[in-house]
């Protein structure tokens, strides 16, 4: 029998991008899969350029948020209406959903729905949000340890919704009319052949957004190239942006012309222009998922609170500039009141590593303060990036790579392919001297919770010991807590112990026990086995005392 999946994505045209290779691998996990997708109203036609799709449904999501936030309407009859919407989906009979909309409104949809295997938020038994699969939830509490992650949001959707497998990059339709479109609208405007470098100089968050006299800066220099033109594309929003970076451009020196595409395309035709361009120079926006999709090459500037691991252009063939600065990036609740990390990016630069991605110029020098990645697919079939200049804190690079394999082997059951860390952690002695200490805190922890668990199994229920219990494993757990996240060999592994804590799914009291009895468990069997990894690097002390790793002017490979 053909199984059948639901994905619920209603935000962003990014993450509908980004959902691609999830499509892909679904279709290696059951061959003869049939997808459905439910997005909101305004990106239906986003959606129709993801290939492997029996059907799109929409729904008009952005009225639901905004009446939930105005509460102009009942949140009872808001869902009355949402559900109403659903019974088709209800009654479909699907055998897995996904939902990668992290809101308690889709939640509540999914788990109205209904299918045997629930991924992503669902509501719980009292309707409290919580969520389903290790992946997903680790994405859920991604920033409380952002520094060490190394999975793209592409990967974390795929291994979520599905599992491993194959390398699979991101792809769209390039829709007929729209390549016609961009075809007459290059040669209609300036028929001499050309290198064309796409440009996005606005974005939907100006936080994310590279100074636009920045790009005008940029674009000047590259215009002393004979064979490189310009194609401006945005939004009409973007349009001050815009117009300061082609006057920038010509303040500069820019002679060539500046063909201006913002806000006059359609989305057909946005996809038709940018396969026709060589190169998209952009912030972390939609269109940059875009042109992955269709394999035009991104530089993707990443300022502000991107995390370029995160949302980053994905898979191989790409480049991103980023500062190298302690609060880069920024935490997506602050409010920054100098945006040096701008600064840090210099256009001149910038020029050179855009003429090297199309085959005009070798790899740039650099000067300090920035980091410059290339763009790939690592051994465990994931998107990746590798330092091609700058220098990265040697012990937030050994935790990272350490964590990647090691969540990649938890939520798998499969060993990584990937080479472990053959040096010691730079805080090796440190590290595995806390981990010790951690020992017998987290076994009493166990044992409290396990304590607990009988005393939910007695008859009558002792009520006042319950709850003098609990108090006292509360305090001794949150006493724990704040020295293991201060820690990178025990945060990551905390944070992930904290949503097992929080995903009460449990029906009946006894059995919430005991899912925190395993949570305390699964937290101890973690630390395990990073103390275990710790313990079986040697320390070679004569290279315990190396310097920062240092990457300049590689040659692109």
């Amino acid at each position: 029998m053909t199984k059948q999946v639901l994905i619920i994505n209603v935000t962003r045209m990014g993450d509908l991008i980004q959902t691609g290779p999830l499509l892909s691998r679904l279709r290696e996990e059951w061959p003869d899969v049939a997808i459905d997708l439910v997005v909101d109203c305004s990106f239906a036609p986003t959606a129709a350029l993801l290939t492997g799709l029996r059907q799109v449904i929409s729904y008009d999501f952005t009225r639901l948020l905004d009446d939930c936030r105005t509460q102009s309407k009942s949140l009872v009859t808001l869902m009355q209406e949402m559900t109403a919407w659903a019974v088709p989906l209800r009654e479909a009979g699907y055998d897995r959903i996904v939902n990668l909309t992290f809101n308690h409104q889709t939640g509540l949809l999914a788990s109205y729905i209904g299918a045997p295997d629930l991924r992503g938020i669902t509501a719980g038994p009292d309707g409290s949000p919580i969520v389903q699969n290790p992946w997903l939830s680790y994405f859920t509490d991604l920033h409380r340890h952002r520094r060490f992650n190394r999975f793209n949001l592409v990967d974390l959707y795929a291994m979520g919704g599905s599992g491993p497998g194959a390398f699979s990059p991101l792809s769209v339709t390039v829709p007929a009319d729209g390549r016609a479109w961009a075809d007459v609208f290059l040669q209609s405007q300036d028929r001499t052949a050309r290198r064309w470098v796409a440009v996005q100089a606005g974005a939907s968050d100006v936080m994310k957004a590279w100074r636009p006299e920045y790009f005008g800066r940029t674009m000047a220099r590259l215009s002393r190239h004979p064979d490189v033109g310009f194609v401006m594309i945005g939004t009409a929003a973007e349009a001050e942006s815009i117009e300061l970076a082609k006057s920038t451009y010509r303040a500069n020196g820019g002679a060539v012309p500046i063909l201006d595409a913002s806000g006059q395309t359609t989305l057909n035709q946005l996809v038709g222009l940018l396969s026709r361009c060589q190169l998209l120079l952009t912030n972390d926006t939609g269109p940059m998922h875009l042109a992955v999709g269709v394999g035009t090459p991104v530089i993707d500037l990443s300022v502000g609170h991107v995390d370029h691991y995160e949302t980053g252009p994905y898979g191989p063939g790409h480049w991103v500039i980023l500062p190298d600065l302690a609060c880069s990036p920024c935490g997506f609740d602050q409010i920054c009141a100098h945006h040096a990390c701008k600064d840090r990016l210099i256009p001149e630069e910038v020029a050179t590593l855009c003429l090297h991605a199309i085959g005009l110029a070798p790899f740039p020098s650099w000067s300090t303060g920035v980091r410059v990645y290339q763009s790939g697919a690592d051994a465990d079939g994931l998107g990746s990036f590798i330092l091609r200049a700058g220098h990265v804190d040697a012990g937030v690079a050994w935790y990272a790579t350490f964590w990647r394999r090691f969540w990649y082997e938890d939520f798998t059951g499969k060993p990584s392919q990937l080479t472990s860390n053959s040096e010691p952690a730079p805080d090796h002695d440190h590290a595995l001297a806390w981990i010790k200490e951690t020992v017998q805190p987290l076994r009493r922890l166990e044992q409290h919770a396990q304590h607990i668990a009988e005393l939910t199994r007695r008859h009558p229920l002792p009520v006042s010991i319950l709850q003098r219990e609990q108090v006292l494993l509360r305090r001794e757990r949150e006493e724990l807590l704040t020295r293991m996240m201060a820690h990178s060999a025990t945060s990551p592994a905390t944070v992930a112990m904290i949503r097992d804590i929080h995903n009460d799914d449990a029906v009946g009291l006894t059995m919430l026990a005991d899912r925190h009895v395993m949570a305390y468990r699964r937290w101890q069997q973690r630390i395990a086995r990073t103390r275990k990894f710790l313990s079986a690097v040697p320390v070679r002390i004569e290279k315990r005392q190396r310097p920062l790793p240092m990457v300049q002017n590689a040659a692109a490979g």
